[in-house]
């Protein structure tokens, strides 16, 4: 059951004025976090609330999934996917970054070899995405330092991005989900926006729905907590908090619920 404060903040978004963009990272708040990412899955009821809700508003799922990986999970025909933390898009858009593909392989090889030679391969995860590279350490917390210290300095064009038990190499250019939100909200010209997440990647992206707020948008924050491993930041620029990707569920069904579809 959802609490009364956060039906009042879904509210405040349904009523605001069109047009609508509903913006959600998509690990650890549609989809639950597993330990491997490759088993993660969105929930059947999620894909169909998202179907549903792409018919009033539109629906953009902004993720660090590579572009590809990000459309099978969320294989909603209505919904835009943001991919790579801002850098791959479904849509068009000169606030989004160009990448050289070229050069970028060469540095996303570099640093996986690093990382390779320094840990134990057979405890840790890598996830190679389109335009980067993932080293997953939740099944051992204990390879973190050593994935860091591989890392130090980092690859000629490449900057590190932190998030929950995984640090990410990706091109050092000016993307993140901040620029996407700001993206998503020119493309669409967005009045209304409800925004949700629950890692750091999502903190950047939240402070750039308060911008927007301070423009005169109606925005609602949702954040999703994943219990210790939640940002701080994530509650405290949050407007309501929602304790897992089922009361996620529950909160979009009640915002299409209001919504008439």
């Amino acid at each position: 059951m959802l609490a009364t404060e956060t039906m009042q903040a879904l509210r405040r978004f349904s009523e605001g004025p069109l047009p609508r963009l509903l913006a959600t990272d998509l690990d650890g708040t549609l989809a639950p976090i597993v330990e491997r990412p490759q088993d993660a899955r969105v929930p059947p009821a999620t894909l169909a609330v998202l179907d549903r809700l792409a018919a009033a508003v539109t629906v953009a799922v902004i993720t660090g999934r590579d572009l590809n990986t990000a459309r099978r999970m969320v294989p909603c025909e209505g919904v835009v996917v943001v991919g790579s933390h801002g850098l791959e898009a479904s849509f068009e858009s000169p606030l989004l970054p160009e990448v050289d593909r070229l050069a970028l392989a060469a540095a996303l090889e570099e640093a996986e070899e690093r990382v390779i030679e320094a840990a134990p391969t057979i405890y840790l995860n890598i996830e190679r995405k389109a335009i980067s590279t993932a080293f997953h350490f939740r099944t051992a917390p204990e390879l973190e330092p050593i994935i860091r210290k591989a890392l130090t300095p980092l690859p000629k064009g490449l900057r590190l991005r932190e998030g929950r038990m995984v640090l990410e190499v990706l091109p050092d250019a000016r993307g993140g989900k901040d620029v996407a939100l700001l993206a998503l909200q020119e493309h669409v010209k967005a009045r209304s926006l409800l925004v949700m997440g629950d890692d750091l990647t999502d903190v950047a992206m939240f402070r750039a729905a308060l911008t927007l707020r301070e423009r005169g948008a109606t925005v609602v924050i949702a954040g999703v907590s994943g219990g210790p491993e939640t940002p701080p930041e994530i509650g405290q620029l949050a407007d309501t908090m929602l304790h897992s990707p089922e009361e996620v569920l529950e909160a979009l069904q009640f915002v299409a619920r209001q919504l008439g579809v």
